[in-house]
């Protein structure tokens, strides 16, 4: 893959620190999540050279709660941040959990740690991703060093769970499909995000 496809971990979610022009008190304030959202503020927003830091909306968790891939796109273009943004239909569910939690808890019907990767999601046949078991992508397998799996599965099971309503799987599955495919996922026309913009998007849904 690209060197675009620098991935967030659990415990530093954001690789290199987008704050090195920053003066070095400011970026230490910020939060580990603080410090992603402004990462992917910048990835998403290169083609027009917007800054944006874009925050959750009062009282919610996830950053991008209730928010489309491409209305997230959609602000960083305008200028406007996430908060601005009204939610369309019922009201957003935002209680996803990241991979490390899904790794000791009880999965949702529809998809069992036993399962393969490949089940679930479109792989080229006989990739490592096709047949590795659901339950070591999350743990982070070798296989998937961009972590773009273990952070789709985990949004796949918070929407099979209920955690997350504005998500789907049928999104989910195309996003993955169309990633592995190109290389990168076009949440809009004239946007291409790699798997480290993917993943900062997917982080930004959990808690």
């Amino acid at each position: 893959m690209a060197t675009e496809d620098r991935h967030p971990s659990e415990s530093d979610p954001v690789v290199p620190n987008p704050d090195a022009n920053l003066p070095s008190s400011a970026a230490a304030s910020l939060s580990a999540k603080g410090q992603a959202r402004r990462r992917f503020a910048r990835a998403g927003a290169g083609a027009t050279g917007v800054l944006l830091t874009l925050h959750s909306q009062p009282g919610m968790a996830c950053t991008f709660c209730g928010i489309s891939t491409s209305a997230a796109v959609s602000a960083i273009g305008q200028n406007k941040t996430i908060g601005t943004l009204s939610h369309k239909g019922p009201a957003a569910v935002c209680n996803g959990v990241r991979p490390a939690n899904w790794c000791s808890m009880t999965w949702p019907v529809g998809c069992k740690p036993t399962d393969t990767f490949g089940s679930h999601f479109s792989c080229k046949s006989g990739s490592d991703y096709a047949n590795a078991t659901c339950k070591s992508i999350m743990e982070g397998a070798a296989c998937d060093p961009s972590r773009m799996g273990q952070y789709m599965l985990a949004a796949y099971l918070n929407v099979l769970s209920g955690r997350v309503n504005f998500l789907s799987v049928e999104s989910l599955r195309s996003a993955w499909s169309e990633w592995v495919t190109k290389g990168y996922y076009a949440p809009m026309a004239g946007q291409k995000w790699y798997a480290n913009d993917m993943v900062t998007y997917l982080y930004g849904t959990m808690d």
